[in-house]
């Protein structure tokens, strides 16, 4: 099992600007193995977006560790702007950067490291990100993943995690003599039946995903672009965001009210956004919550994998001049 389990590790951290990989159970295994790895002080304060998955948090409290929440001006992705608010209050011991949606977060990773700030770079939804002098892992300490079935690279089950401190290796159990001769206590988290995965097949797989995720998000940007009252994220050449769904938003009340009652009884394929409510984490006193957000109203997530792309642009458009007709009377 070891040596199935490092040979495809190192394959992907080689694409993350790593040395090393383990492929675990699930994506929050990898993200326990790598706070634990990180060496942090005990209380250590992690700093992360509202924007993520309930287990991100309750792994970080989990291993006893305090999560800064933020929820990000524009209420969607973190940037500089957010990072700096925050430490000015906080003393930040790791960013857990989570490229949620598989959207880029717009920050400089390199200013947070010279601060001594540890990046864990959870890149489940962003296969392949790119942006202008940024490369996923570069920077960063330790990169993590899912292979779940929603997943751009995606195997159906597992996780992995990437990066250079071979000593991160030494807290696996692989099930071997080598494991068991260890003297500490090890971490039962490898996936066993790694030689079923063939990596050629996983990342043509997860190329092709996303190449009709970037596709189907310009034509959505396209459409949306032709109404003022409609708000999108412009796709930008030098950022090639993987769009694992495509938010639009509105500011006006009515509008956004409107548009959600025809969007909820239509046939279109979407989602609203389902940030951590920071007013559920009240009771937890562990958890240190910033708003920063100026958003009125909930992104609405459009699909942009496994979908008919024309009937979603039908229906969006038929929903969208309905319900502006409806606002102009």
């Amino acid at each position: 099992m070891r040596e199935d389990n490092l040979l495809l590790g190192k394959k992907l951290a080689n694409l993350f600007h790593k040395k090393y990989g383990i492929i675990t159970y699930s994506g929050t295994l990898s993200i326990e193995v790598a706070l634990t790895s990180l060496n942090l002080k005990e209380n250590a304060k992690i700093l992360v977006s509202s924007e993520v998955c309930y287990s991100i948090i309750n792994t970080i409290l989990k291993e006893n560790y305090i999560p800064v929440i933020v929820e990000p001006i524009n209420g969607l992705y973190l940037t500089d702007k957010d990072i700096i608010k925050v430490l000015e209050t906080e003393n930040i011991d790791c960013i857990l950067l989570v490229h949620q949606y598989g959207i880029l977060n717009d920050i400089d990773i390199k200013e947070y490291k010279k601060k001594g700030i540890k990046i864990i770079e959870d890149i489940a939804q962003a296969w392949n990100i790119k942006g202008e002098n940024y490369y996923i892992g570069k920077d960063s300490d330790i990169v993590v993943t899912s292979f779940g079935k929603t997943k751009p690279l995606s195997y159906g089950i597992g996780g992995g995690l990437f990066f250079n401190d071979k000593t991160i290796l030494e807290k696996i159990d692989f099930c071997d003599n080598k494991s068991r001769e260890e003297n500490s206590i090890l971490l039962s988290y490898a996936y066993p039946l790694c030689n079923d995965i063939n990596y050629n097949t996983l990342i043509q797989k997860a190329n092709n995903i996303v190449q009709e995720q970037r596709d189907n998000a310009t034509k959505y940007y396209e459409l949306i672009n032709k109404y003022d009252a409609i708000k999108c994220i412009p796709i930008d050449k030098h950022i090639e965001n993987v769009w694992h769904r495509y938010p639009i938003w509105v500011d006006d009340k009515k509008l956004y009210k409107r548009l959600i009652i025809e969007l909820e009884t239509s046939d279109l394929s979407f989602q609203l956004q389902h940030q951590i409510e920071l007013i559920k984490l009240k009771r937890n006193r562990k958890c240190i919550q910033y708003c920063f957000s100026k958003k009125k109203y909930k992104f609405i997530l459009l699909r942009t994998r496994n979908v008919d792309i024309e009937k979603q642009l039908v229906i969006l458009k038929e929903i969208i001049e309905k319900c502006l007709l409806y606002n102009d009377k």
